[in-house]
């Protein structure tokens, strides 16, 4: 195997380690295990610059911020795909549901809702060699995950959420396995502007061969202009420093009072993603999405990394038991 190919799959890996699903990379890769960012699973979120912490999304807020489980308004299953950088593949599937009674509008169940992931990353195939550098036949490296998560409206408006999660890591002949949680707060400070807030990747015992967690804060906010056009900021906060800045947009063309035939066009940008010294084009995403019915969406995005190439993610959700009555607002997901 080309020494090329190999440098790609080694950062794929640091860019993707993660508990419940593939993750973004942390500057400090190799002396820190499991980067902040749950990056993996949506493309929605990913072609907005992954600036979705106050960006409720379904089932898939348990990558981001559970709280955001609290306004499930009907059972829901996501497929994932994540592509690109080397031979990295990545698969999640995520399902969901309201607990009780659904409120007025498909705002969440009256207890809250839950949701649970399972995913699977492979980082391709390695040549081993000895002291010597004698080839000692190829090896693979990949990851398992898994994750549960509640999130439930504690206050009018305000909604608390947690999420437990575990993940085995493969490397050659040795695993190590990690088991955290996140918990996270989503604050309705207006109608049209939601506030978030998590703390991802707090300890609950973990064997990673003496790396550090690599846990945080993530903080940000949504903005709804209209029913047609959101905008997104957030920001992470590790080691008592900025290490991260993301920016993210959306605009929905379509009939958004049905919630039918709908076509979300979104974009983003990181700064210092995936790396600083990378060269080329890095930070910037941008993707479509498409709301068949009210029960189905497609979405896609494109995340480049400068020099190292671009990923692909490809999103399936099915909605299930949906009330008759629309909400509405503006969140089709």
């Amino acid at each position: 195997m080309k020494i090329s190919s190999i440098g790609i799959g080694l950062v794929s890996a640091a860019l993707l380690c993660g508990p419940a699903a593939a993750v973004e990379t942390d500057y400090a890769a190799g002396t820190k295990a499991l980067p902040l960012q749950q990056a993996g699973g949506t493309a929605r979120a990913m072609a907005m610059g992954s600036a979705v912490v106050a960006v409720p999304q379904g089932s898939a807020s348990l990558l981001w911020n559970p709280a955001g489980l609290s306004r499930l308004g009907c059972a829901e299953a996501g497929l994932h795909h994540n592509s690109g950088l080397g031979d990295t593949i990545q698969e999640t599937v995520i399902v969901g549901l309201p607990l009780g009674e659904v409120k007025d509008e498909c705002k969440g169940g009256a207890l809250g809702g839950i949701a649970a992931s399972l995913g699977y990353v492979t980082y391709g195939s390695f040549t081993g060699m000895d002291a010597n550098e004698v080839p000692t036949g190829d090896y693979h490296a990949g990851d398992f995950s898994g994750s549960l998560g509640w999130g439930i409206e504690l206050l009018p408006g305000f909604s608390g959420g947690i999420v437990l999660k575990g993940n085995q890591s493969r490397f050659a002949f040795r695993s190590y396995n990690a088991f955290t949680t996140d918990l996270g707060l989503l604050y309705a400070l207006f109608p049209n502007l939601d506030l978030g807030l998590t703390y991802s990747n707090v300890n609950l015992g973990s064997k990673i061969g003496g790396s550090q967690l690599a846990s945080g804060l993530r903080l940000g906010a949504s903005w709804t202009l209209d029913k047609r056009l959101l905008l997104a900021a957030s920001g992470e906060l590790q080691n008592s420093a900025m290490d991260r800045v993301q920016l993210g947009a959306e605009y929905l063309v379509g009939d958004i009072e049905k919630k039918v035939d709908i076509l979300a066009l979104r974009g983003g940008y990181q700064i210092n993603f995936p790396d600083p010294q990378l060269k080329g084009l890095d930070g910037f995403s941008m993707g479509l999405g498409y709301t068949f019915t009210r029960s189905m969406a497609l979405d896609y995005a494109m995340v480049s990394a400068g020099e190292l190439g671009s990923s692909h993610r490809l999103s399936l959700t099915v909605k299930f038991n949906c009330p008759e009555k629309a909400g509405s607002g503006r969140n089709v997901k």
